[in-house]
C-alpha cells in the first residue's frame, strides 16, 4: 500500500472510531453502565436495539482496520454479512421508533403534555403530540437515509473511494441519538447547539476531508448530502403537517 492510500485509509479508520466513541459515551450512563447508573429498567427490545446499533459501529470499526491493514480480501469476504447486519439494524431503530409513542403514553404522557412534564431533557414549551411527530419522522428518515446509502455502498463495493463515503454517510445518520446524549450529560438537555453542529461537524469533517486530499468535493459525498438532506427535508414538512400527527396516533 502507498504512504497516499495510507494516509486515505488512515482518516476513515480515525472517523469510524470517533463514531463509535460517540455512540459508547452517549449512552454509558443508560446502556452500558446501567448497574452503576441505577437507570431505570429498559424493555428487551431496547436492549436488543442498542447491543445492535453498537455492533454496527464495532463492526465498521473492523472493516476499516482490514482496509487500512491491506486486508482488501476479507474485508470483502465479510462484506455481505455487514450489509445483512445494516439491515437487522435498520429494523431495530424502527422497531425502538415506533415503541416509543405507546411507552411514553403508557408511563403518563398525553398528547396535550408539555414535554417539561414528559421528559425536560429532549424539550420544554411544545406538545408531546408535536415533539413526537418531529421525533418519529426524523427517526423514520435516519433510517431511510441509511438503507439508501448503504444500497450504494453495495452499488459502489468495488469502487473504493465511493464505497466507503457512502459507508460512512450511511453511519453518519444514524449516529444523532448518540450525539442528543452527549448533549444531556454535558448540557443536561437536548436543546442548544451540541447536536446540530456535531452532525454538521462530522458532515463537514468528510467534505473538508475531500477538498484537502483532492482538490474538489467527492461525487460520492455530494450525493450523499443531498440524500440525507432531501431525505430529512421530506421528514420535516410531513412531521409539520397534519400526517405527522396522524402517524403518532397510529403507533399510540
Amino acid at each position: 500500500m502507498t504512504p497516499v492510500n495510507q494516509a486515505r485509509n488512515a482518516f476513515f479508520s480515525r472517523y469510524t472510531v470517533v463514531l463509535l466513541s460517540i455512540v459508547l459515551l452517549g449512552f454509558a450512563p443508560s446502556f452500558f453502565l446501567r448497574v452503576v447508573t441505577k437507570s431505570a429498567p429498559l424493555p428487551f427490545y431496547l436492549h436488543l436495539h442498542g447491543a445492535l446499533l453498537t455492533g454496527w459501529f464495532a463492526l465498521l470499526c473492523g472493516q476499516a482496520f482490514l482496509i487500512r491493514t491491506d486486508k482488501l480480501v476479507l474485508h470483502q469476504r465479510l462484506g455481505r454479512f455487514f450489509t445483512a447486519y445494516g439491515v437487522v439494524v435498520a429494523i431495530a431503530a424502527l422497531m425502538a421508533t415506533f415503541n416509543w409513542v405507546e411507552r411514553e403514553l403508557a408511563m403518563g404522557a398525553t398528547f396535550e403534555s408539555d414535554m417539561a412534564a414528559v421528559n425536560p431533557l429532549q424539550a420544554s414549551g411544545i406538545s408531546f403530540l408535536d415533539f413526537a411527530a418531529a421525533l418519529v419522522c426524523f427517526n423514520i428518515a435516519s433510517v431511510v437515509g441509511f438503507l439508501m446509502l448503504l444500497a450504494l455502498a453495495v452499488v459502489f463495493r468495488r469502487e473504493g473511494s465511493h464505497h466507503k463515503r457512502y459507508v460512512l454517510f450511511a453511519s453518519l445518520s444514524i449516529v444523532t441519538p448518540g450525539v442528543a446524549r452527549i448533549s444531556r450529560i454535558v448540557m443536561q438537555t437536548e436543546l442548544g447547539p451540541i447536536i446540530p453542529l456535531g452532525i454538521a461537524g462530522l458532515g463537514l469533517a468528510i467534505l473538508i476531508y475531500d477538498f484537502r486530499s483532492a482538490g474538489h468535493l467527492h461525487p460520492a459525498s455530494l450525493r450523499a448530502t443531498v440524500i440525507l438532506f432531501i431525505v430529512n427535508g421530506i421528514a420535516g414538512l410531513v412531521a409539520l403537517s397534519p400526517y405527522g400527527a396522524m402517524l403518532v396516533k397510529a403507533l399510540a
